[in-house]
């Protein structure tokens, strides 16, 4: 009978691991250990519905459900194709794939050559010459901010996000099913009336939602602790005459022991790839941390000194630290494996997962190859949906096709034509764009404001960039000294920042550890590359050097009781080194008047 431990359990059905050894503890269900690890018969937790599903399952059965005809399909927003992927080994024929990442496209034709693929703005892409001719249509939408949600305007409340242009191409197409993915978190986003906005517009484009679930990946055949909401939509004059049903779940839970290893999702063990490395005073902490550990694994002392400010914030933090455990599965993955708040150690060796283990935790298949940086190639794989999650609901969707087919019997339509049609107007948008481009940077130097919350939705409240161990091998070349007599690197990116009012006295006599930024920052400011920070005074200039140490999501007022969560902010993790200038020295903020980027060395020439 399957076993299964009670830690798997507690990720299975979303509840906490003390959770389910309670149950135990009271003798709730029958307890045994297998290999060392205490859990419970599947067969003596049927009650749970989860469970239920498991024991029931008929995925073997569905794994033999092929498409009648073929069935054409479009997907925006692919990304590095794991939708796309699972869509196409369900039986979906691609006409069209849209995505704005370079690196991503390259991976996409890469892979799948006889995919047309066609890099940019969706915005810019007409879809109408694809009108009746496309059964399905597919994507994962970023999900961002809705200024106007809750109005109750329906598809109007959609413009200016991603959403509209998912929901523009189901307007312009007319596709018998489109599907939408997306975060679960919004279904609760804005006390739900963003959701209520999207099933408005959905309503009004002439579909009806099924109604949406948030799906596991754990329970299709997925090593990973990864949920996601899944949104289907049938056309009006078809929903009342077919009944969509969500797939059966795998009957047992894999772990990273068949993430890492030959298995029954992999032929053999996992290929020699590239990946991330940690500095070495980042490795030697993460060397005391257990199979399954993180920082409350760490003597104190050790876990104070490599958390800093963290240690003393609430929550468990259990990204922290965190090495993986074999006999369970994955943490969800994010789009880097060496986060400090989610980190992502291999179980068995001190490093980060790299790009291949990545990409199975995430079940793509070995030949599946990623393009671009090392970057790029964790966020492709981090940002991606399960293949064998996308595998399953397609297969659940040629279901319903066939269901559709039988009693609406049709021919696959010829749309190469069309493809070739919207490829060519592509093409001359991009001439031109480029043209007006070149001129246009010629003449000035346009600032666009990040996103805070699409920063929100990849990185949440860990780091975006985490420099707190790249000032140590500084120091470490002239002995052990203090960071005000380390030498001071003129090449390194420095960010000089208006400070308020009511923040300059910190600045001023060095004590500040956190900067702020305000509702924007400068999308030209590279995050990742900053070494520096320097404070600019009102009406008196810059003086003093700060280590960056991290940069961060964080809210404002973080912390206190008047924090406000739907208020993001950039937070910096500082600390003063020196004095750049003995006087306040005037220095000209390039941007919005408030910040400048710049190297040391081209500040102190100013």
């Amino acid at each position: 009978m399957a076993f299964i431990s009670e830690n798997n359990l507690a990720a299975l059905i979303g509840t906490s691991n003390h959770t389910v050894q309670t149950w135990a503890d009271k003798g709730l269900y029958p307890i045994r250990e297998e290999n060392g690890k205490k859990g419970f018969d599947m067969k003596d937790l049927d009650a749970i519905p989860e469970i239920h599903a498991m024991l029931e399952s008929k995925w073997e059965e569905e794994l033999s459900v092929t498409p009648l005809r073929q069935y054409n399909s479009i997907e925006l927003f692919a990304g590095g194709g794991g939708l796309a992927l699972g869509m196409s080994l369900a039986g979906f024929h691609h006409v069209l794939l849209n995505e704005f990442e370079s690196a991503a496209c390259k991976t996409l034709k890469t892979n799948k050559p006889e995919w047309n693929v066609i890099e940019g703005d969706v915005r810019h892409i007409d879809f109408t010459p694809l009108k009746g001719k496309v059964d399905f249509l597919s994507g994962g939408f970023p999900c961002q901010a809705f200024s106007y949600a809750g109005k109750g305007a329906g598809f109007d409340d959609t413009r200016g996000t991603l959403f509209f242009e998912l929901a523009r191409a189901v307007k312009e197409i007319q596709p018998k099913v489109f599907l939408g993915e997306n975060v679960k978190g919004l279904v609760s986003h804005e006390n739900g009336r963003t959701f209520e906005t999207i099933r408005n517009a959905i309503a009004e484009l002439g579909y009806q939602l099924v109604e949406p679930r948030v799906l596991r990946a754990i329970m299709y055949q997925v090593p990973q602790k990864r949920e996601r909401l899944i949104l289907i939509a049938v056309r009006k004059d078809i929903a009342g005459r077919v009944c969509f049903r969500w797939p059966s779940p795998y009957h047992e839970v894999l772990t990273m022991q068949d993430a890492l290893f030959k298995s029954v999702i992999f032929d053999c063990d996992v290929p020699a790839s590239d990946g991330a490395v940690y500095p070495e005073k980042k490795r030697k902490v993460l060397a005391l941390v257990p199979q399954g550990g993180d920082w409350r694994n760490l003597p104190e002392s050790v876990a104070k000194e490599y958390m800093g400010g963290s240690w003393h914030l609430g929550g468990g933090k259990t990204g922290m630290a965190r090495r993986l455990s074999l006999d369970e599965p994955s943490l969800t993955l994010t789009c880097s494996p060496c986060q400090k708040q989610t980190e992502r150690c291999h179980p068995l060796e001190t490093r980060p997962l790299n790009v291949r283990e990545y990409a199975r935790v995430q079940t793509f298949p070995d030949y599946w190859q990623f393009q671009g940086s090392m970057n790029e190639k964790y966020k492709q794989i981090g940002n991606a949906v399960p293949v064998n999650l996308a595998w399953a609901v397609g297969r659940s969707l040629i279901r319903l096709f066939n269901d559709i087919q039988t009693i609406m019997p049709e021919e696959t339509q010829d749309c190469a034509k069309a493809v070739k049609e919207i490829i060519w107007e592509q093409s001359q948008l991009v001439q031109i764009k480029d043209a007006k481009t070149q001129t246009s940077m010629a003449k000035r130097q346009v600032y666009k404001q990040l996103d805070f919350f699409d920063l929100f939705e990849k990185y949440a409240l860990d780091s975006i960039a985490d420099n707190s161990m790249a000032h140590e091998p500084v120091c470490a070349e002239y002995g052990n000294l203090e960071l005000a007599d380390c030498p001071i690197d003129l090449n390194k990116k420095v960010l000089v920042s208006l400070v308020k009012k009511d923040n300059e006295q910190m600045f001023v006599d060095g004590s500040a550890t956190v900067y702020y930024t305000g509702k924007r920052f400068p999308t030209t400011v590279a995050l990742n590359q900053l070494y520096y920070f320097v404070p600019y005074i009102k009406g008196k200039g810059v003086r003093d050097l700060f280590f960056i140490k991290a940069v961060r999501l964080g809210y404002r007022k973080e912390g206190t009781e008047d924090e406000d969560k739907r208020d993001l902010r950039l937070v910096f993790e500082i600390k003063r080194t020196r004095r750049l200038f003995e006087e306040y020295k005037p220095v000209e903020l390039k941007i919005w008047r408030t910040f400048t980027d710049t190297t040391i060395g081209e500040l102190l020439k100013e």
